[in-house]
């Protein structure tokens, strides 16, 4: 796939998307178990298949102005673990995700997503083909008893799970061509956390740890700086509409992947 040259259309999408929004994604607390997933990721792992599960009424989006979202998702994974020798597989429609129904709660502890993460994974940490789960929840994280409203997404902590809490995403913006970019960068942003960015398994090669705000990048313009995984896009408005390459991880990121 070569998106180096994003097209007029993908241009004319992004001019909109120029607010900030302040919204966040979760550092979870570590997992109890030891077998990180990361852990048994380099090295042993022959491919990477995003499985995607959401609840109804929480449908990801998947194209906004004749864009197919799933590229820039699909993209940046590939191009990230490509130099692992790790091909992803990413699902770009609905018919290829599975529809999980009506859920029976309203909103979701740490547990509720490993719960229902379980029953959609298809593949063990020990396969030489891997799996993340990435859950499209409709509702909101529960954390310390405490409904947080504005966390957009959340990995559960040394696992290959993934939550995006869709009313956040949607409450985002008024712009549709928004939220269908925050979606995508912090889908992008978590599963970049189960990778083990930043300094959260892979080590850095590099000073760009920021470590006041977690596992996340010092590079502004890298998706991993925390407001990246906030919904601030607006910085990535000005290299799209130069017709320059739709990478969102920055350099260092990608080093630190190159050298695990």
């Amino acid at each position: 796939m070569n998106f180096k040259r994003a097209n007029h259309g993908f241009f004319l999408w992004f001019l909109s998307v120029i607010s900030f929004v302040q919204f966040s994604c979760n550092d979870d607390i570590p997992a109890a178990s030891q077998d990180r997933f990361v852990d048994n990721l380099y090295g042993n792992t022959t491919g990477l298949e995003l499985i995607i599960a959401y609840e109804q009424g929480a449908d990801p989006y998947t194209s906004f102005g004749g864009f197919d979202n799933w590229r820039i998702t699909d993209y940046n994974l590939n191009q990230l673990l490509g130099t692992q020798k790790i091909p992803v597989k990413v699902p770009h429609v609905l018919d290829s995700m599975k529809n999980l129904g009506v859920l029976s709660q309203n909103n979701y502890t740490r547990q509720n997503i490993i719960d229902i993460a379980a029953d959609v994974q298809r593949y063990s940490n020990k396969d030489s083909v891997k799996s993340i789960v990435l859950l499209f929840l409709n509702g909101y994280l529960i954390k310390d008893g405490v409904i947080e409203t504005r966390v957009l997404g959340l990995n559960i902590d040394g696992s290959a799970v993934v939550a995006i809490f869709k009313p956040v995403i949607s409450a985002s913006s008024s712009k549709e061509a928004e939220k269908n970019m925050v979606e995508q960068s912090t889908v992008t942003h978590e599963i970049g956390h189960v990778l083990g960015l930043v300094n959260n398994g892979v080590p850095t090669t590099s000073l760009h740890h920021d470590q006041a705000n977690g596992s996340h990048c010092s590079n502004s313009n890298c998706v991993m700086y925390w407001k990246n995984g906030a919904g601030e896009v607006a910085q990535y408005i000005d290299r799209f509409t130069r017709g320059q390459d739709i990478t969102l991880f920055g350099e260092q990121c990608m080093a630190d992947i190159k050298a695990k």
